[in-house]
């Protein structure tokens, strides 16, 4: 179909079908501005930790800072790894929405990519949300552990 050639009314289904996606784009830019805040937390946490070890590196709860430090990098790493799933996510998002125009104007409207990249984009949020919720249990873990010390 010839974009110039296309009457109002197949363009606006063009535009319909390729807007479906972007509500899954607007959840994941929801969703990383949440992750983002919870990089922020940690980071904050290990700096102020790591500041606190190097004011007393002898101190006797110096054991404590180091293990706090430990427990902190592993969820940088989570909350890293939703972070970089959620962007896959969005990235194949925007995939899927150029394959439906492209497809929709070369008349390849029920061609298997967009289904395959949506689908690829709903998994990998699918599984980011999964590290999220490894993430939010091991900072309950951090914060239990802060208030009964073994």
């Amino acid at each position: 179909m010839n974009l110039f050639a296309a009457d109002s009314t197949s363009i606006a289904s063009i535009i319909q079908s390729a807007v479906a996606p972007v509500f899954l784009l607007n959840g994941q830019a929801i969703l990383l501005s949440v992750f983002a805040g919870r990089l922020a937390r940690v980071v904050d946490r290990m700096r102020g930790a790591a500041a606190e070890l190097r004011a007393a590196p002898d101190a006797p709860h110096a054991a404590r800072i180091r293990g706090e430090l430990v427990h902190q990098r592993r969820r940088l790493q989570v909350v890293n790894r939703a972070i970089g799933l959620t962007t896959l996510s969005a990235f194949l998002t925007c995939c899927a929405i150029l394959a439906l125009f492209v497809g929709a104007l070369s008349g390849a409207i029920g061609a298997p990519l967009p289904v395959l990249l949506f689908g690829a984009a709903v998994l990998t949020v699918i599984l980011a949300l999964a590290l999220f919720i490894v993430e939010v249990r091991a900072s309950g873990r951090a914060l239990a552990a802060e208030i009964d010390p073994p």
